[in-house]
């Protein structure tokens, strides 16, 4: 299961995520941090955020290596029902977490666009390499 293209997919994966979150961060398409987590903890309170930029960067690495396997031993369902369904999840999850809204509307009319739209790219992408490298090379 542990091969080039698994290892390749997700370092990919992870870095254009790492890149869009900077950059919809950046240009406030989202209005919370992506590395705002690392305030929280102490070990991480007061030290740089390109740190705390490359901690995202490795559990992202590891989130999509765990998405991956997942998506391959789901071989039967087609990528793209899964990417959409794991983005809608992922995004609601996340924003949720972050936003704790009081409502279901409040939460729902917070949620950001733009950062769904990136997680579709990315698990369609991981979804689809790993589907088909199961359906190809078993």
């Amino acid at each position: 299961m542990f091969n080039k293209t698994m290892v390749w997919t997700t370092v990919v994966a992870a870095l254009f995520t790492t890149g869009a979150l900077k950059f919809l961060h950046f240009f406030n398409f989202i209005s919370w941090s992506p590395v705002g987590w690392g305030r929280k903890w102490l070990w991480f309170g007061s030290s740089e955020e390109g740190w705390k930029w490359a901690v995202l960067f490795i559990i992202l690495l590891l989130v999509f290596g765990l998405f991956y396997v997942a998506s391959s031993a789901a071989a039967n369902i087609p990528p793209a029902v899964m990417a959409l369904t794991i983005s809608i999840i992922a995004t609601v999850a996340i924003e949720w977490i972050i936003y704790t809204p009081d409502t279901l509307t409040e939460g729902l009319k917070k949620l950001s666009i733009p950062f769904f739209s990136i997680l579709a790219i990315v698990s369609r992408f991981v979804t689809g390499t790993a589907i088909y490298m199961k359906k190809t090379f078993g």
